[in-house]
């Protein structure tokens, strides 16, 4: 067989780069028949296989179902950046003091954390199961922005208590642990790391599955029927009858046919983002770019960029510019073909040692967005069905919370979790499908003016395609 070439460039529009690397998968077969559970749950990303993992370590004696459309982690969770940053939804420290107040903002934040110790307990169990890599987090300015955003930032980190975690970076140190004309100071958060979300998605599926949960892949959700005492969840070779529903499904919810009738057409919109992955850099190139703590940095700005170093010395890297909101149920995350040259070019703008490095894999994924970027979790106007969505490409601790979250709402506990403000707050919902799609193109062409104008500012400049 002959071996791929390391520079080769591979597009694949369903798979991610993660998907390349977690080795051989063997997928659990599909339902059939009908079947009785008192808990089923659709979704087989994060907030699909920690629901059914907590579920069964709450209670062992609750029969607990998983269906999955296509194989686990075949959604976000297998396709995001693979950074664990104290992120809740897509706000910022800044928008959770202003809009909710600093208590509730230093309760989301404690709940990410909480998200981030569980994923990090699966890490210690050994093996390098998921490949997780505890560096921290690098929050960056661009150096013509001085320190007022790294400023702001941290003020409302500190008015949410969470000073603690998180340390001033000068410019002057920065320069000297990176190679950039472009990266200035910066707010290191010592929480989270890299991993691979594939690999972890896979760790609690087959937790999960230790504990007697039964997941159902290759498994797609046709039709809900809520008319009898209990609900009957139809795929097109078999069907669930349960007592309490679980919907993990987060940008595809409004895709699920029964789901109009309980109020969630419209708790979210999803938004297509793309990434791309570096070949290998070699020995010369680290030392070309320096990058000492070899931690995630993700810049503050409008012009939003991610830089993240794998386990195996690749950069995988995200922007904010490149995204797309599906107008129709289509959710196929089509790739850009000039991002692959455009990638390349936005790296060596960033770290000119890194000139001529290759893009080896593009692809996409959906994230899910709420009105007010914050997470929807909760019941339905139906009560026997539970849902979780508003969870971005950066959410697997807010993901795998949920988990925790959905598991003792289904169990009708009474805890911090399920007694907590984003819970039972009055969600915010989107107009019709729709004006939906409008606002969101609205809001995607705003801001890629603002980063055509930004990018034109800087030294050296960022130009888009």
């Amino acid at each position: 067989m002959t071996q791929r070439p390391e520079s080769s460039a591979a597009f694949n529009r369903s798979l991610s780069h993660w998907w390349d690397i977690s080795g051989p998968y063997i997928a659990s077969e599909p339902l059939r028949d009908e079947r009785q559970f008192d808990v089923c749950i659709v979704g087989g990303g994060i907030i699909g296989v920690s629901s059914a993992y907590h579920l069964k370590k709450l209670d062992p004696g609750a029969s607990v179902a998983l269906l999955e459309a296509d194989a686990i982690g075949f959604g976000a969770s297998g396709r995001n950046a693979g950074q664990i940053i104290t992120k809740f939804g897509g706000t910022t420290a800044e928008s959770l003091v202003k809009g909710f107040g600093h208590e509730r903002a230093a309760f989301a934040w404690e709940y990410i954390h909480r998200g981030m110790r569980t994923i990090e307990s699966f890490a210690e169990q050994g093996g390098q199961p998921f490949d997780y890599a505890p560096k921290g987090t690098l929050h960056a300015s661009y150096r013509s922005d001085g320190d007022a955003e790294i400023e702001r930032m941290l003020k409302y980190v500190e008015q949410m208590g969470q000073s603690s975690y998180f340390t001033f970076v000068d410019r002057k140190t920065m320069e000297g642990e990176f190679r950039s004309n472009l990266v200035g100071s910066a707010a290191y958060d010592s929480r989270g790391g890299q991993f691979n979300p594939l690999k972890l998605v896979r760790t609690i599926k087959a937790a999960a599955e230790s504990l007697g949960a039964e997941i159902f892949e290759n498994s797609p959700v046709a039709f809900i029927d809520r008319s009898g005492s209990d609900i009957e969840v139809h795929t097109g070779m078999g069907a669930i009858r349960c007592k309490k529903l679980v919907l993990a499904t987060n940008a595809f919810t409004h895709l699920l046919e029964g789901v109009q009738k309980v109020g969630l057409a419209r708790e979210q919109s999803p938004l297509l983002v793309k990434a791309t992955v570096s070949e290998r850099l070699s020995p010369e190139q680290w030392e070309a770019v320096g990058w000492p703590r070899r931690c995630g940095v993700n810049i503050l700005s409008p012009l939003f960029f991610s830089f993240a170093p794998t386990i195996d010395g690749r950069l995988v890297q995200v922007s904010g510019y490149n995204t797309h909101a599906p107008w129709d149920r289509s959710m196929a995350p089509e790739i850009f073909w000039g991002l692959k040259r455009q990638s390349s070019s936005h790296t060596a703008s960033f770290f000119p040692g890194l000139k001529g490095l290759r893009v080896s894999h593009t692809w996409g994924g959906p994230i899910s967005i709420t009105p007010d970027y914050v997470p929807h979790v909760g019941a339905t106007s139906d009560p026997r069905i539970l849902y979780a969505c508003g969870c971005w490409g950066n959410g697997m601790p807010a993901g795998i919370q949920h988990g925790v979250t959905l598991a003792e709402l289904a169990l009708e506990k009474k805890t911090d979790n399920t007694q907590s403000w984003f819970v039972q707050r009055r969600k915010r919902r989107w107009p019709n499908r729709s004006l939906a799609g409008i606002l969101s193109l609205g809001v995607i062409f705003r801001r890629r003016r603002a980063s055509r104008r930004i990018g034109k500012t800087l030294n050296p400049p960022i130009s888009f395609e």
